[in-house]
């Protein structure tokens, strides 16, 4: 072995262990975070989350005062106030289908694990509220919240209507585009997840404790600053503490943007180790573009198949063929339909008998994936 590669073995294996270092500092073993109590919070940025939620500030934060006063803001909060009333109507009846179907003992103790998330933290917390840990990731870049105490009247009006435009289709479909959140989530006042993610946790009523810059490999960080061969996209991530002021505890979500196809896990080999360790997991997937039907996601998808022991997810997640048998025991919802042309590659001829046989799966009352009219859409629910 030449000079060259022991030295990338010895700072890949460094990386690692850092960023393993890091996560234990950090957090307790079960998930929450170390030494904070919910009573602590980040008052600037929870008053930030509600503010982009149409929520008056609580408590007051004197120098959005201005912000709150503007017409554009009140406009902002009559349109997310009616949506999230139509909104709750849909995640009440999530909710219930949740208490009734999904059973997960010491829940506190449990990391979710959600490839190809986006920042869709609404369907993540609303299915596994007492999860003490959540692991996202996707290709959409982190970004940060605004920082609301310089913008300008003109600039916060236009940053209110980008984020209407980011939550347009989380509110109707349940699920983002990812064609469209380039956009959305690049604007010149929403950037990344970070703002959509911390609008929802206000929506439902959470405090952010912190947020803070994640690295997990700070060696191969550096490393893929020069001119050299680096990935397309560069690991980037971000930790938030949360809160809920009625319950004790800190919970916290680690989101990454990366490519996760295999070729570009070359760049990060120790990625898929990282979220391992949390073993055994959950693991969410849904609108997940079918890619790991995929031969270029193959070790996201063993990673998800060694170290996850409940699957919760639509037909675009793991194929069918890799869940029904041992050890896996099965149970479908809703009705199947075959993917979109664009998609149809994905046709899963196993699934569709198993979704026919008698008994036919109970139905599924809420929208789950991208046959989102109506009660048409389909949910696997695979434990190990």
């Amino acid at each position: 072995m030449n000079r060259s590669a022991v030295l990338n073995i010895r700072i890949i294996r460094q990386g690692f262990l850092i960023g393993l270092l890091v996560s234990l500092l950090l957090t307790g073993s079960d998930g929450r975070a170390a030494n904070q109590e919910s009573g602590e919070y980040n008052r600037r940025a929870t008053a930030t989350a509600q503010l982009l939620a149409g929520i008056m500030p609580n408590p007051p934060e004197p120098v959005f005062n201005r912000l709150t006063e503007t017409d554009a803001w009140k406009e902002h909060q009559k349109w997310m106030t009616a949506q999230w009333a139509q909104v709750r109507v849909r995640l009440a009846t999530m909710e219930a289908w949740r208490d009734a179907e999904i059973k997960i003992v010491n829940a506190q103790k449990k990391t979710l694990v959600y490839p190809f998330s986006g920042p869709d933290f609404l369907n993540a917390y609303v299915l596994f509220p007492d999860h003490g840990r959540f692991v996202f990731f996707s290709l959409e870049r982190p970004g940060s919240l605004p920082d609301m105490e310089s913008v300008t009247l003109a600039q916060f009006t236009k940053l209110l209507n980008d984020v209407r435009g980011a939550f347009r289709d989380i509110f109707e479909r349940n699920y983002f585009i990812t064609s469209y959140m380039s956009k959305q989530l690049t604007t010149p006042w929403i950037r990344g997840t970070v703002p959509v993610m911390a609008t929802m946790m206000a929506l439902m009523g959470r405090r952010i404790v912190r947020i803070e810059p994640i690295d997990l490999f700070p060696e191969l960080t550096h490393l893929y600053d020069g001119p050299d061969k680096r990935p397309r996209i560069l690991l980037r991530g971000v930790r938030i503490d949360f809160a809920n002021p009625a319950v004790p505890g800190v919970q916290q979500i680690y989101y990454f943007s990366l490519d996760a196809t295999d070729k570009a896990l070359e760049f990060y080999p120790e990625f898929l180790n990282w979220v391992s360790q949390f073993k055994p997991s959950t693991a969410l997937l849904k609108s997940a573009s079918y890619l790991l039907h995929d031969e270029q996601f193959t070790k996201t998808r063993a990673m998800l198949l060694e170290s996850a022991d409940l699957v919760v997810q639509d037909d675009t997640g793991i194929p069918y063929r890799y869940l029904n048998h041992a050890p896996w025991h099965v149970k479908l919802y809703g009705r199947y339909h075959k993917p979109v042309r664009p998609m149809a590659y994905a046709y899963q001829k196993d699934l569709e008998a198993a979704f026919k046989a008698n008994p036919e799966p109970p139905d599924l009352p809420f929208p789950f994936g991208y046959h989102w009219r109506g009660k048409q859409s389909a949910l696997i629910l695979a434990r190990r």
